[in-house]
């Protein structure tokens, strides 16, 4: 499982100073996107190994992979004692930044390399913690394939989020996200929620100002995602805890793929998937 590792030292922090720091990444599957409560919970399913079927008639509509390339702009990464998006709107009287970046720091989580991530370390306070959030851009920047068992691959292209078979046209395509699934109908388009292995996340549109979106002029305005999940495992923060390490995970579940509707049941479109967060605190 590719894994994009953050190692955030809390040792000798006080919880109210901030360090400029830069973390060190090591780029794994991950991604942490988010639902509202609006939305009735989808599961996030898996489609089956490339290259191991003839078409979608027996996959999910969508269904997931991992891609090769999945790029995020971040501007802040925090912990809660309770779902900061549980009223459609980010509140975070409960929670805690532990990173932020005013200007954003864009990253690829679909790389199995180092890098540094710029910006402002936190520690958080000694407590339990149910609940993580991440504010990104709206953008995200997908590269991604999936080949049928009849010779076919269906790439992603630079034009739209349509496929393509010509792997000449292979390129980045970058979703602005303005409907957070595609199939949203009328003043829905604000909010998603999805069921994976770490737990249920959430995600709304917002605009700088944070202040989510309620209908479709707000959404298509819209330049923020925020995103919470329900941790499966809580983090647990005490005064021998001298740091974590964040992997967020994309594997299976980063990129959807569609047969729009067609008859021959092969792949039409793309659809962005969420990421989630694993941690692992260091003692």
């Amino acid at each position: 499982m590719k894994k994009f590792k953050n190692l955030i030292p809390l040792k000798n922090m006080n919880p109210q100073t901030n360090l400029k720091n830069i973390l060190k990444l090591s780029l794994g599957l991950s991604c942490l996107l988010p639902i509202i409560k609006v939305e009735d919970i989808k599961a996030v399913t898996a489609c089956a190994t490339s290259d191991s079927v003839s078409d979608l008639s027996a996959e999910a509509n969508p269904c997931f992979i991992t891609p090769e390339m999945m790029k995020v702009k971040f501007y802040e990464i925090g912990f809660c004692t309770e779902d900061p998006l549980s009223t459609g709107t980010f509140v975070n009287t409960n929670c805690y930044k532990t990173w932020d970046n005013s200007s954003g720091f864009t990253t690829d989580i679909g790389q199995q390399t180092f890098e540094n991530m710029v910006g402002e370390v936190y520690r958080v306070p000694n407590g339990t913690y149910t609940h993580a959030y991440a504010i990104m851009t709206n953008e995200k920047t997908y590269k991604a394939k999936y080949k049928l068992s009849d010779g076919n691959t269906y790439y992603t292209n630079s034009t739209n989020g349509l496929v393509t078979t010509n792997e000449s046209e292979y390129g980045e395509w970058t979703d602005d996200i303005s409907n957070m699934v595609g199939e949203e109908t009328t003043d829905k388009c604000f909010d998603y929620t999805a069921s994976t292995d770490e737990g249920t996340v959430t995600a709304i549109l917002t605009n700088e100002s944070l202040v989510t979106a309620t209908d479709t002029s707000t959404c298509e305005s819209a330049t923020r995602v925020i995103g919470s999940i329900a941790l499966n495992s809580s983090v647990k923060i005490d005064n021998n805890v001298r740091g974590y390490k964040l992997n967020w995970k994309i594997t299976n579940q980063g990129i959807g793929i569609s047969d729009g509707g067609n008859a021959d049941n092969i792949p039409y479109d793309w659809a962005g998937g969420p990421f989630t967060p694993i941690f692992t605190l260091i003692k």
